[in-house]
């Protein structure tokens, strides 16, 4: 019995009970208030691990700085990230906490909950590798900013309209539609020198239009009490599809700049940002990595007794996720060191004509350990390549990362989305919604006219939802289907539509690929 325990924030509690079982180790959970102590205790060593459960001490909706401390500076995080200015995600999001990792002892961040500063650098809108750049940089205090979206509220609940501050600048516009399918007539963009979204245009005639409040260039700070200050113009399409009738607006309006600093107006096919013309930006912007796939067949001689020499990952059912199975390591001086042609992060796709996909890691080590003086490998070799950046900037910080993968390489979330399709391991995730509540998550991508087609991501989970209780949809997932329906080429709003209309049994075909381990 452990009393009067007290953590980093002050709050303590009375008794932890912890009760040895006959397996090698136990679990007790005790809750005080909204506070859930943790106390782990392992027969062998008898040490106590007992931390907090603090979620509640970052609000939804507000902006939160928080101190991360840690006697090893170079201590793993222990965390998954997905996102980044190069995805319809734009930014960096927590997609996965393991257990007794630092932020899981710091007990106050969630999955998905959006990480918008690290020490002080701005990360609101930047590639991702460039944000885990940043946050894989050694240090004992680590700064994070962070945001947690406000869940959907009440459209009546004025209280949480109010909770975004009142800004001199700010004022509330109250538009109502004739009906739940008219539009507004305002074309939503986001801007590449300032997060949030901003009305690029409002159409002649429209509901806007004959309301006459709203004008070019004014940033829409929330929509019926969900926060979008650091939101993206696909989450405000949602909201307002998601309204009836009525649409309360928050909005502030600074001095009138020209139009072409949106990020539509001068948006590339290939997602990087040209200015305007006479436009030049004080802050340099990081640019966006390219990634190639290449297939290649490799025949290997070697002594049937002698090892290849190389270590694979991945695997059907591994760590959760269904994945190819992909070279981790390479040995040096080792049959396929000394080849040269299979490198760290290939993808192995067949083994002397045996197809790896949808193999376990297991059964593709038997396949690779068949002794043999002669083994063709078929493998897709993926290159990343960084763009030329100043060599102090976070970008420049791991200059050799393509050149000689360090022995714990990892791949990203990125790389996995470059992957061709015929490698996506599906799945068919079945919910079912019998009243008009949500199914629990926001989605964002699609169709759109400057920016092309891109996937549909699942960009946050709402709890006590059927998504959320299903517990199979993370943060980053593709939406490919509903029902059977492809969502390839379709916009935002007829997607939101088609979600919000479906009852009864909804079969949702998603591919889950794991973030970027920190």
């Amino acid at each position: 019995i452990l009393r009067n325990c007290q953590s980093h924030s002050q709050l303590s509690a009375t008794t932890i009970v912890i009760s040895q079982q006959p397996s090698t180790s136990s679990l007790a959970r005790r809750v005080v208030g909204k506070v859930h102590w943790v106390g782990v205790l392992n027969k062998h060593s008898l040490s106590i691990s007992v931390f907090p459960r603090l979620y509640h001490l970052i609000p939804d909706g507000e902006i939160t700085s928080i101190k991360i401390n840690r006697v090893d500076p170079s201590e793993s995080l222990s965390i998954r990230l997905v996102g980044g200015s190069e995805t319809p995600l734009v930014h960096i999001i927590i997609q996965h906490i393991y257990r007794d990792g630092v932020i899981a002892r710091d007990g106050r961040l969630l999955p998905g909950d959006i990480i918008l500063k690290v020490n002080g650098m701005d990360i609101s809108n930047v590639p991702h590798n460039y944000a885990v750049r940043l946050l894989r940089q050694p240090c004992q205090v680590l700064w994070l900013t962070v945001l947690r979206e406000q869940k959907f509220c009440s459209r009546n609940n004025g209280q949480a309209l109010d909770a975004y501050g009142s800004r001199d600048d700010s004022f509330h516009v109250i538009l109502n539609k004739s009906s739940p399918e008219e539009q507004l007539g305002i074309k939503l963009v986001r801007k590449v020198d300032e997060p949030g979204v901003f009305i690029f245009n409002v159409l002649d005639g429209g509901v806007a239009d004959r309301h006459g409040q709203l004008e070019e260039n004014d940033r829409v700070l929330a929509i019926n009490g969900h926060d979008l200050r650091y939101g993206s113009p696909e989450s405000a399409a949602h909201l307002i599809q998601a309204s009836e009738r009525r649409v309360h607006l928050i909005v502030s309006r600074r001095v009138r700049r020209s139009p072409d600093i949106f990020q539509e107006a001068s948006w590339n096919s290939n997602g990087s940002w040209s200015p305007g013309p006479g436009e030049r930006s004080n802050t340099p912007k990081p640019l966006h990595p390219t990634i190639t796939c290449h297939e290649k067949v490799v025949n290997i001689q070697k002594d049937p007794s002698e090892s290849l020499g190389m270590t694979v990952a991945g695997g059907a059912s591994h760590r959760e996720w269904d994945l190819p199975i992909y070279v981790i390591s390479v040995e040096p001086g080792g049959v396929i060191s000394r080849d040269g042609r299979i490198k760290t992060g290939d993808i192995l796709l067949n083994v002397d004509g045996v197809e790896l996909t949808e193999v376990s890691r297991s059964e593709a080590v038997a396949l690779l350990k068949r002794t043999s003086s002669s083994i063709v490998l078929k493998a897709l070799e993926v290159k990343q390549y960084e763009p030329q950046e100043d060599c102090s900037s976070p970008a420049a910080l791991d200059s050799n990362h393509n050149m000689a993968p360090h022995s714990d390489w990892s791949p990203s979330w990125v790389m996995w989305l470059e992957l061709p399709r015929c490698l996506y391991n599906c799945k068919d995730i079945i919910l079912r919604r019998n009243t008009a509540g949500s199914l629990g998550f926001c989605i964002v991508g699609g169709y759109e006219e400057y920016n092309g087609n891109k996937p549909f991501f699942i960009k946050s989970i709402v709890e006590g939802t059927p998504a959320y209780n299903d517990g199979r949809i993370r943060c980053g997932d593709i939406l490919l289907a509903v029902n059977g329906r492809s969502t390839s080429g379709m916009i935002h709003a007829c997607l939101a539509r088609l979600l919000k209309e479906l009852k009864g049994r909804i079969t949702l075909t998603i591919v889950s690929w794991p973030g970027t381990f920190l």
